[in-house]
C-alpha cells in the first residue's frame, strides 16, 4: 500500500499502512478462534519479511500463507490451547489446596507455564520460516526459545502486553482495545521478527543487512 513514492517519510508511512491492513486482515481471519494458528503464521509471513529489508505485497502474501499454513497451525492451536487449558486447570486446583507441599506444586505449575509461554511465542514464526512439521516444529521452537537468553522472556512480555495493559489499565480497556485491533498485533510481530530472524538464520540476515545497506548508500549518492 503506498501512500508516498520515496524518502523516509514515505518510507515509514508505507510501512505504517501496511502494518494496519496486516493487522486488519489478522482481526478478521482470528475471529473463527480455529483459524487463529494460520492467521498468526500468515501475519509472520508478512512482518518477517519486513525483518529481511523486504517488501511483499501484504494482501496476496498473507492469505497465500494463511493456506499453506492452515492445517499444522490449526494442529498447533488445537495442542496449545488443551496445555493451556490443563496449566489452568492444575494452577487453579494448587491454589484451592491446602496442603504442606502447596508452595512446591506451585513452583512446578509456574515452571512448567513459563516453558509453555516460551515455546508458544516461538512455535507459529517457527513454522512459518522453516515450514517443518507438527512435531518437528514444537522441538525446534523449544530449543530455540531457551536458547534466546533474556530475549524469550522479551518476546514473551511483548505478546503478553494487551493482556498486561488491560489488567494494570483496566479504565483504559477501550483505548487499548482499539490500538491492538487497529495496528498492535501486527507491530508487535514486527518487532518480535527483528528478533526472531537473527535468531533462525543470522546469516541470512547479515547478507539482507548488507544488501540494505548498500542499496542506501547508493539513493544518497
Amino acid at each position: 500500500m503506498k501512500v508516498l513514492q520515496e524518502g523516509p517519510l514515505a518510507n515509514f508511512l508505507n510501512r505504517f499502512m501496511d502494518l494496519i491492513l496486516l493487522n486488519v486482515w489478522w482481526f478478521l481471519c482470528s475471529l473463527p478462534i480455529f483459524t487463529i494458528g494460520a492467521s498468526t503464521c500468515a501475519l509472520y509471513e508478512v512482518t518477517i519479511s519486513y525483518a529481511l529489508y523486504q517488501s511483499p505485497p501484504v494482501t496476496s502474501t498473507f492469505f497465500e500463507a494463511f493456506r499453506k499454513h492452515l492445517k499444522k497451525a490449526t494442529a498447533l492451536s488445537l495442542i496449545f490451547l488443551g496445555a493451556g487449558l490443563f496449566l489452568l486447570v492444575d494452577l487453579w486446583c494448587a491454589l484451592m489446596w491446602n496442603v504442606p507441599i502447596k508452595f512446591l506444586v506451585l513452583v512446578v505449575i509456574l515452571a512448567a507455564a513459563y516453558f509453555y509461554l516460551a515455546v508458544l511465542s516461538h512455535i507459529f514464526p517457527v513454522l512459518t520460516y522453516f515450514d517443518t512439521g507438527v512435531k518437528e516444529s514444537i522441538k525446534k521452537a523449544f530449543l530455540l526459545s531457551m536458547s534466546n537468553g533474556i530475549f524469550t522472556i522479551f518476546i514473551m512480555v511483548l505478546n503478553l502486553l494487551p493482556v498486561l495493559l488491560i489488567i494494570l489499565f483496566p479504565t483504559y480497556f477501550g483505548q487499548i482495545l482499539f490500538f491492538y485491533v487497529v495496528f498492535g498485533f501486527s507491530t508487535i510481530a514486527y518487532f518480535c521478527s527483528l528478533h526472531m530472524v537473527r535468531l533462525f538464520d543470522p546469516q541470512r540476515t547479515k547478507e539482507a543487512e548488507e544488501i540494505e545497506e548498500e542499496q542506501r548508500r547508493l539513493r544518497q549518492e
